[in-house]
């Protein structure tokens, strides 16, 4: 594959992510989890919503945290307690075991188990249990950490444009809210074509329930419809 062609695309290791995360990936042949800058409090590293009750209110599932170590996420340690664990299996059994496909959730709860007790940040955690999520669901892009990359240095607009240089990519794989931080000039000027993701695989296969966690998504339709669309969609749809 040329430079002009591969696309690379990246976001914090976030906690039990929505499906258009994985929709990210999908559309990257490299996808970097950005676990190298600093961790902000209330955000979707360590919590992610799910819907409880019959009028579905969003409410969130939370892995807690160590205080202190804010200025990385790679240095940032979730609780390692055995009650903290228990409660979030519970809330996940609780809110999802009455779904068609729960089933399908049960041996990525039990690797998150293990995995809890075998590290000790939120960024391997994350990171073990996402690459994990990607391949039962078929999505097999390239993955790097950002602490692995040698990008402290940079920030902002800058740390992208370098990262791209580094791992040699002429395609830029964004979110939908880019364009807030995002020198779209500078861009060009390199030579870097910046692309937007469009999400259009998570609406068809989740409708509503895209915004929860990628769990409740797979409880509900289950793993083979998920591969199956995921199947076509690299067969059907091109990358950027």
């Amino acid at each position: 594959m040329s430079n002009a062609d591969l696309v690379v695309a990246g976001h914090q290791p976030n906690f039990f992510p929505w499906f258009g995360y994985f929709e990210k990936m999908l559309g990257s042949d490299i996808f970097v989890f950005s676990d190298d800058v600093q961790y902000t409090k209330q955000n979707y590293v360590n919590r992610v919503a799910y819907p409880e009750g019959k009028d579905s209110t969003p409410r969130y599932l939370t892995l807690p945290v160590c205080r202190g170590d804010d200025y990385s996420i790679n240095a940032k340690k979730y609780v390692k307690d055995k009650k903290a664990l228990d409660k979030i299996i519970k809330t996940i059994e609780i809110n999802m075991g009455g779904l068609p496909f729960f089933s399908d959730l049960e041996e990525v709860i039990r690797n998150f188990a293990v995995d809890y007790q075998r590290f000790e940040t939120v960024a391997d955690l994350n990171i073990s249990t996402n690459i994990r999520l990607a391949k039962l669901m078929g999505i097999t892009a390239t993955t790097k950490r950002g602490c692995d990359i040698g990008l402290s240095g940079w920030h902002s607009n800058q740390r992208l444009l370098r990262r791209q240089e580094i791992l040699q990519s002429r395609v830029y794989l964004s979110g939908a809210g880019s364009s807030e931080y995002t020198d779209f000039e500078a861009f060009e000027s390199r030579g870097i074509r910046h692309v937007t993701i469009t999400y259009s695989l998570g609406p068809k296969l989740f409708g509503d329930s895209l915004k929860f966690t990628v769990l409740y998504g797979i409880a509900s339709v289950g793993l083979n419809v998920i591969t199956r669309a995921v199947d076509r969609h690299k067969k059907y749809d091109s990358k950027p």
